[in-house]
Formats: structure tokens, C-alpha cells, sequence
């Protein structure tokens, strides 16, 4: 299973410049936006007044500007963030901050293309920004283009070393790499530097997964929790914690059920429920829940063949594919979740079979690859 960081979960690491002329040093104050989402309406109402003054005209009407599209686009609304942007460049196209707010915006519509040339704006007109550098490399490393991302992450803590931004997307890109020591060099800067990003505990705390270290893991996606109680993802990585660790899969099932209510169409989170409800020998919920699963896309072979729908030759076939390293990945979760399937049907040698090949063939990062090596330790 392949996981990405979304800008947008990214937000409250963000400060940006606050206007310098505006009606009332109050309102200047309350329009910054630095990502605090419990203070959206307010701060998008302080900056209206600002906004709305006749005497702020140039750099200090597109700060506000820039300031209420960075506070739309934390909101999830891409369209209003873009049109605050584009009015704000063109009050002031040598502001910086509003390029790069415009380009998380075009982020979150999936045109990187836009936010890309916004980037690259931004750096021309401010090359000492390390937020800059670190978004491109970002865009970078979801390009795959890893060389690049590393250019702009260390460019990025060069030119401000206290940035626990730049060391999160750096470790995130050793991880994908499989240089994990590295990676958990940076992700525990990140933290010293900002002991309170549930992303970044996350982030290491697949790490400590990743290196087999499930109680480690579990204690990192707690503190994830507690910072962030409505990410999914963290209630569904603990839970493949606990499934793994043994004797806690009560502890996973209720994760994942967790989980399933947060984001109820992830289909990963619906095939692991129906692995802790079926090993807990409770009914299982994955024929309602696929209700909600996009069947014509990967996994739904898998979870047909969990319905019974499908064999596991049938599933190994669908994940056939030109391009090789969606191949690869789809392969690797065949054998890995075929692998498991065998085990509910207690036929051992068959999952051993299966989670061996699963050992070989998975990369590195995929959960899969660490579950598919515990299941052969475990020997269940």
C-alpha cells in the first residue's frame, strides 16, 4: 500500500507574512495566516476588513489577499483560494507568498503543472526561501524525480536549518528511497523542531514499522492520535501494529474499524478489518463495506477474492500491468493479501508460499513488505 503526505494536512506548519497596512493592527494580526484551522473564520473575516479598506491599496491589499487564500486553501476551498491568489498577484506580482499560496492551491485541484511554474516564480523572486524550495522539492519527490527534491530540501535547510518542514519531506524522501537511518535522523529533527506535527510522528512512526519495531511504531501513531484524532491513516497503522505484534488484534480490529468510519472507502482499511474481524472469529462487515470501495479499480480484485468472487490465480492476474512498477506493486499485494487469505483457509503452505514471494518482491515502503516478513516469523 502506497502512502503520500497531502499539503493540505500540512497546513498548520506554514507561516506567512502579515499585512503591514490594514485598517487596525488587530485585523493585521488576525488575517496572518499561520494554519491555525480553529481560527479560519475568524481570520478570514479580519482579513476582509482589510481587504475591504479603500486606503489599502498595492503590496498591502495583496498581503491580505495572499493571507485569505492561504486561509481558503487550509480550508479545502481551492476555488476561492485561487481567485484571492490571482487577485493578489495582480495587486502585487513581486509577492512571493502569493505565488507559493497559489500553487498549493492548484496542488490540491491535482495540477501540478501550475503549481510547479508557481514555485519556480516564487524562488526567483525570493531565492532565500527556504518554504519555497520546500515545496517544489516536494512536487518534486511526488514526480518521482528524487534527485531534484533532495537538491531543494537541502537548499532548503541550508537557508533555514530550524525549518522542521524541509527535515520532514527530506526524511519522507530517504524513506522512499530505503535509506532509513537517514530518514529517521530527519523525521527526529523534525520533531525536536516541532514536537507537536502528527504528521511527522506518523511519518516515523511507519519508520519504526518499517524496521520491525512495532511497539516503538505503536507509541509514535498514539501520539499521532491524540495531535490529530480524526486522521485516518493513523488509527489504520496502528492498527497493522497491533495485528502484527500478537495478542493484540481485538486491539486492531477496533483500529480499523476506527478508521473505516473516518474514511470509509479506503479499500486497505476495509480488507485489514475484515483480516482482524475474520481472525477474531466475528462477523465480517467487508461485503457492506465494499458498498462503498471503487470496484473497478486496485484492489478491488483482492477484495473480490476476499468475497469470494475471485481466485487467487484471478487476482494474481489482474494485477498484470504495462506500466512495471504499478506491476510490481500490485503483485506485491496479490501475493501479500493471497497470502493471508491462505491462512484463513489454514492452508499454511500456500501463505507461506505466497508471503514469501511478497518478502522478495514488495519495496520497501509498501506495508505489505514488513507485514508479509512478520507473517513468516510469526509462523501462524
Amino acid at each position: 500500500m502506497r502512502f503520500s503526505v497531502l499539503l493540505a494536512g500540512l497546513a498548520t506548519w506554514f507561516a506567512f507574512s502579515s499585512p503591514v497596512l490594514a485598517d487596525s493592527q488587530s485585523d493585521s494580526d488576525q488575517c496572518k495566516f499561520v494554519g491555525e484551522i480553529s481560527k479560519a473564520d475568524q481570520s478570514i473575516a479580519a482579513c476582509d476588513r482589510i481587504i475591504g479598506d479603500a486606503k489599502v491599496t498595492g503590496p498591502g491589499r495583496a498581503i491580505a489577499l495572499s493571507n485569505r487564500c492561504g486561509w481558503w486553501w487550509a480550508k479545502k476551498d481551492a476555488d476561492r483560494a485561487l481567485s484571492d491568489c490571482g487577485e493578489a498577484i495582480k495587486a502585487d506580482r513581486s509577492y512571493a507568498p502569493a505565488y507559493m499560496n497559489r500553487g498549493n492551491a492548484y496542488l490540491s485541484k491535482a495540477d501540478g503543472e501550475h503549481a510547479f511554474s508557481d514555485f519556480n516564480e516564487a524562488i526567483r523572486l525570493d531565492p532565500k526561501s527556504a518554504w519555497a524550495y520546500s515545496q517544489r522539492g516536494d512536487l518534486y519527490k511526488a514526480k518521482g524525480d528524487f534527485d531534484h527534491a533532495l537538491a531543494d530540501f537541502n537548499e532548503a535547510i541550508r537557508l533555514d536549518p530550524n525549518y522542521a518542514v524541509a527535515f520532514f519531506f527530506r526524511g519522507d524522501l530517504y524513506k522512499r528511497r530505503g535509506d532509513f537511518a537517514r530518514a529517521m535522523t530527519d523525521l527526529n529533527e523534525s520533531i525536536r523542531l516541532d514536537p507537536n506535527s502528527a504528521k511527522a510522528y506518523l511519518l516515523r512512526g511507519r519508520l519504526s514499522y518499517n524496521g520491525g519495531d512495532n511497539p516503538a511504531a505503536i507509541s509514535d501513531f498514539e501520539k499521532a492520535i491524540r495531535l490529530d484524532p480524526d486522521d485516518a491513516s493513523a488509527y489504520f497503522n496502528r492498527g497493522v501494529a497491533y495485528f502484527l505484534l500478537g495478542a493484540h488484534v481485538a486491539d486492531a480490529e477496533a483500529d480499523f474499524k476506527k478508521a473505516s468510519q473516518l474514511d470509509p472507502q479506503d479499500p486497505y482499511v476495509a480488507l485489514w478489518l475484515d483480516l482482524a474481524e475474520r481472525r477474531n472469529e466475528v462477523p465480517s462487515d467487508l461485503k457492506e463495506n465494499a458498498n462503498k470501495l471503487d470496484m473497478n479499480a486496485w484492489p478491488a480484485p483482492v477484495v473480490r477474492q476476499f468475497l469470494g468472487e475471485l481466485t487467487a490465480a484471478q487476482t494474481l492476474a489482474a494485477a498484470a500491468d504495462e506500466d512495471p512498477k504499478k506491476r510490481q506493486a500490485q503483485t506485491c499485494e496479490a501475493n501479500f493479501y493471497g497470502g493471508e487469505f491462505a491462512l484463513l483457509k489454514k492452508n499454511k503452505p500456500e501463505a507461506t508460499r505466497m508471503f514469501k514471494l511478497a518478502s522478495n518482491d514488495c519495496p520497501l515502503s509498501f506495508i505489505e513488505s514488513t507485514a508479509s516478513i512478520a507473517e513468516l516469523i510469526l509462523k501462524r
